[in-house]
């Protein structure tokens, strides 16, 4: 029944994709970040969805002359072009050239559909539309995953989908962290009471979705997230208050288990894990000097040829950093380009406030730029201590402020808007339906 019940909506939704092309970008975006098919049994599982969604949406998109062709041709479209380039030319030097072009043809794709998304969300809509399809596609397994902590007492890891990029419950935490700010956003900017607490609750289970994935990366993550989330909260009197309200309960609840694993974390010097990473920290910086400037392909530094060089005697092990994981895969130059792209990323959502602070028509973008720069945080602190440099989410999240920054100074210099006139009061409200302006 999974699988009649996927294919059915994917059907009616490439069906939809044929007239109005952006169907297809939220329809790529659901599918490529839930990865609904690795919830089912049977065909879903092997027919490759994600592809038939690609091609549809592309060929669509292509030829329908009412939609704009090319994103805009910022700093943050010239790396992205970049990257895609140079890890295409490392590929050719990678180790294992067969593991490292099935992985190239997998970000690709998702280096594109974060281009497809800064070239079609072209207003405020479009943008709403794909930032709620982000959330909803990861808050499901927040609340699954809170509601799985809660009925066995927190004794059982979270998991992800099998075979899936978020599989792993570390990388499954960090994913659910990541879309916390925007469900936030979203219940800020939604009209309909009962919504607006489907939604806190949902972020309630999200967190305790996170704790139960006993992932110590995260669990630091969502530290960071909290500490940082206050200053960016509206009432800071009563932050703390619902801060506490989650989070205290939450944590009582967990058994000694957990905190046993979380105490690791002081004492790292003897925990193996930790010392696996350091070994292959150690392995990714040695190729990338000794083959400078390429890497060793995706995923070659966990090759055993490579990694019993480096690092003699030791068990192979991944980076656990999205750093380390790029300097290994695409070498030094891979790596300055993966920061420049999180650098503009930051920028981007500072350029975004700095010309919507004020204006009452931008508010939106203001709230939404603080969120994706709350998620983007998220990413790179738990993403330090995680190998998850190729995450969809990534590429989405930066593809959206780049169009957003076009928008907004567009506007600004339309409307002539002075810079820093105070926080808007206006909520732009925004209905379960996203019946906006």
């Amino acid at each position: 029944m999974r699988d009649i019940g996927i294919s059915i909506v994917v059907l009616i939704g490439l069906f939809w994709t044929v007239r109005f092309p952006y169907v297809g970008v939220l329809l790529w975006t659901w599918v490529t970040l839930m990865v609904p098919h690795q919830l089912a049994f049977g065909f879903s599982r092997t027919f490759q969805i994600n592809l038939l969604v690609a091609v549809v949406t592309l060929g669509s998109w292509l030829l329908n002359d009412k939609e704009r062709k090319f994103p805009p041709l910022d700093t943050h479209c010239k790396l992205l072009i970049l990257y895609f380039l140079w890890m295409t030319f490392n590929t050719f030097q990678a180790v294992e050239p067969d593991m490292s072009w099935r992985m190239w043809d997998r970000v690709w794709r998702v280096m594109l559909l974060g281009v497809l998304i800064s070239t079609m969300a072209t207003n405020k809509v479009r943008i709403h539309a794909v930032v709620m399809v982000d959330a909803m596609s990861l808050l499901w397994y927040g609340v699954k995953g809170g509601g799985f902590t809660l009925m066995n007492g927190g004794g059982n890891h979270v998991q992800g989908p099998a075979d899936s990029p978020i599989g792993d419950n570390n990388q499954l935490a960090l994913a659910i962290l990541m879309v916390l700010p925007l469900a936030n956003y979203l219940r800020l900017y939604t009209v309909n009471w009962a919504v607006s607490r489907a939604y806190l609750i949902a972020i309630g289970f999200g967190v305790l979705s996170v704790l139960g994935s006993y992932s110590r990366g995260a669990f630091i993550a969502l530290g960071g997230l909290a500490v940082l989330a206050m200053f960016r909260a509206k009432r800071k009197w009563l932050y703390p208050l619902v801060a506490a309200g989650l989070l205290i309960p939450a944590m009582q609840f967990m058994p000694e288990n957990y905190f046993s694993r979380i105490n690791t974390i002081q004492d790292a010097q003897s925990d193996g894990s930790f010392q696996g990473r350091l070994d292959a920290w150690g392995v990714a910086w040695g190729y990338a000097v000794d083959h400078f400037p390429f890497g060793a392909g995706f995923h070659g530094c966990q090759t055993i040829q490579v990694f019993s060089h480096y690092a003699p005697g030791k068990e192979t092990h991944a980076a656990h950093s999205i750093f380390f994981q790029t300097l290994g895969d695409n070498g030094f130059i891979g790596l300055f380009i993966f920061l420049a792209l999180l650098f503009v990323a930051f920028r981007n959502s500072m350029t975004i406030r700095k010309y919507s602070k004020g204006n009452p028509e931008l508010g939106w973008a203001y709230d939404l730029s603080g969120m994706i720069q709350l998620s983007l945080f998220v990413y790179c602190l738990g993403g330090s201590a995680l190998s998850f440099a190729y995450y969809d989410n990534m590429f989405i999240l930066t593809g959206l402020l780049s169009v957003m920054r076009e928008q907004v100074l567009s506007q600004a210099k339309i409307k002539g808007w002075r810079k820093g006139m105070g926080r808007s009061q206006d909520q732009g409200a925004l209905s379960p339906t996203l019946v906006t302006e």
